[in-house]
């Protein structure tokens, strides 16, 4: 009896032990949140929080209802893999899966992705999205995938995503064309961009976005351009308090995967990938046009002085920029975009 006893205790503790056991993997595995199926690597220079990394985790969880969780991805945000340039490489040596860049560069290897830098290019912003939304942008986000010379290029483009328009800013009044007159302006090194402000009359000044801050305080250039949100969240308001909305430029950002990627996947994970871009990219623009409105409250808080233009007298200064760069290909894509309604 004692010893029927003994094994009964025994085997009641060993069966708590492995109970105990078995719960603390699956709270092991709870706290990893490790998903099933194929993982994709996606990388991207923005914080959390930004509009395009919550339209990333939206992406995410498409994916995972799409593929019915057979495929998901992990996001590395903040330049945890690289700037956005890393990233780019990084995806076409096929080390990452995604990655979201902007237009501009795509265009040091694929030509006609520089008209997406012209000024003025669209009407509004309802005129950027319907064409965007239209074969026009289908075709620009097939052509991502062949360079210049028709070599393959490493990358496919898989959905546009809102980066607003971008308008100047400086530590001097802005009110109009004349007050850019002479002021030293950073811009991006792109040489249509630099060219747009030098015929606004301005002085362009390339320089890395992280020093433009203290250039802005020290006086090393009068201001800069950007989009309301991307204003804000640098806090450049904090040394520039004029805010001029001319919204010269709007370059979209392009959700690109890489080709080794693209490669690997069956027909049904590339409509699965295809159709989950496709979902983020509405996701985020809704989330991008909130978060301008916001930053354009956040700034008039702080005193920003924000004045709206008259663009038709910027829409003539440029028209020279415009015959600068244009080419065959770049003025059939123009005329294309105009007959958009």
């Amino acid at each position: 009896m004692k010893s029927s006893s003994s094994l009964f205790v025994g085997g009641f503790l060993l069966g708590a032990l492995i109970t105990c056991i078995g719960f603390a993997l699956m709270g092991q595995r709870g706290a990893n949140a490790k998903p099933y199926g194929r993982v994709l690597t996606v990388a991207h220079g923005l914080p959390a929080g930004h509009p395009v990394h919550e339209a990333l985790q939206e992406f995410g969880r498409e994916l995972v209802k799409l593929s019915d969780a057979k495929m998901s991805v992990r996001i590395y945000p903040s330049e945890q893999l690289g700037n956005e340039t890393e990233c780019l490489e990084k995806l076409q040596q096929g080390s990452i899966d995604i990655t979201k860049v902007g237009a501009a560069p795509i265009g040091n290897f694929v030509p006609i992705y520089k008209t997406l830098s012209l000024p003025y290019l669209f009407r509004d912003h309802e005129h950027f999205w319907a064409t965007l939304s239209s074969s026009i942008g289908e075709d620009l986000l097939a052509a991502v995938s062949r360079t210049e010379t028709g070599s393959p290029s490493g990358l496919v483009g898989l959905a546009f995503y809102d980066a607003g328009s971008r308008s100047f800013y400086a530590t001097r009044k802005l009110n109009g064309l004349s007050d850019l007159k002479g002021l030293k302006i950073r811009v991006q090194q792109d040489p249509v961009a630099e060219t747009t402000i030098r015929a606004l009359g301005a002085s362009a000044v390339a320089m890395g976005f992280g020093e433009l801050y203290t250039s802005l305080q020290q006086g090393g250039v009068d201001g800069a351009e950007n989009n309301p949100p991307s204003f804000f969240s640098s806090r450049h308001f904090e040394v520039c308090k004029y805010y001029m909305l001319d919204e010269h430029s709007s370059i979209p950002d392009v959700l690109l995967a890489s080709s080794a990627l693209w490669e690997s996947l069956g027909d049904d994970e590339r409509a699965w990938l295809r159709a989950a871009a496709s979902h983020s990219s509405k996701y985020q623009r809704q989330l991008w046009a909130q978060e301008t409105q916001r930053a354009l409250r956040e700034l008039k808080r702080a005193g920003v002085s924000v004045v709206s233009v008259d663009k038709r007298p910027f829409r003539m200064a440029v028209q020279s920029v415009v015959n600068e760069f244009a080419t065959k290909d770049s003025e059939e894509l123009v005329e294309q975009m105009k007959a958009i309604r």
